[in-house]
C-alpha cells in the first residue's frame, strides 16, 4: 500500500494497529530491492500478523518526507498506536530483519525463534 501525503491521516492516525514505513526513491536500487521484498512478501506478512506495512515515494510526498526527517533512502521506521516513532533505519538490511520487525511490533517472539519451538 503506498503511503501519500493525503491519505496518511487515515492511515498512520485513525489506524490502532503498528505501521511500518518504507520511504523510498524510485531511483534508488537498494530501496527498490526493499519495494520488491514488500510488495512479494513483506506487506502480506504483516497483514496476517496485525501491522500494517506501507511504503512512501520520498519525491512525491515531500511533506512526509520533511515531517519523518527522512534525509536518506532506503530509510524505514515503525509507527505504533497514539504516533509513537521506533525502529528508525538508514539503508538496506537482510530481509530477515524486517520480518523480526514485523514480528517485534506484533508482539511476537522472533520470525526465527518460532521456527525452532
Amino acid at each position: 500500500m503506498e503511503l501519500t501525503d493525503k491519505n496518511y491521516e487515515k492511515i498512520i492516525k485513525n489506524n490502532e494497529k503498528p505501521v511500518f514505513i518504507d520511504f523510498y526513491s524510485p531511483t534508488c536500487g537498494p530501496c527498490q530491492m526493499l519495494t520488491q521484498l514488500i510488495d512479494e512478501r513483506l506487506e502480506k506478512y504483516g497483514e496476517e500478523n496485525g501491522v500494517t506495512v506501507v511504503k512512501c515515494n520520498v519525491s512525491r510526498n515531500p511533506k512526509l518526507a520533511e515531517a519523518f526527517k527522512v534525509r536518506s533512502v532506503p530509510f524505514t521506521i515503525a509507527v505504533i498506536p497514539n504516533e509513537k516513532l521506533k525502529y528508525p533505519e538508514l539503508g538496506l538490511k537482510h530481509e530477515t530483519y524486517y520480518f523480526e520487525l514485523i514480528d517485534k511490533l506484533a508482539g511476537k517472539g522472533s520470525f526465527f525463534s518460532r521456527l525452532f519451538t
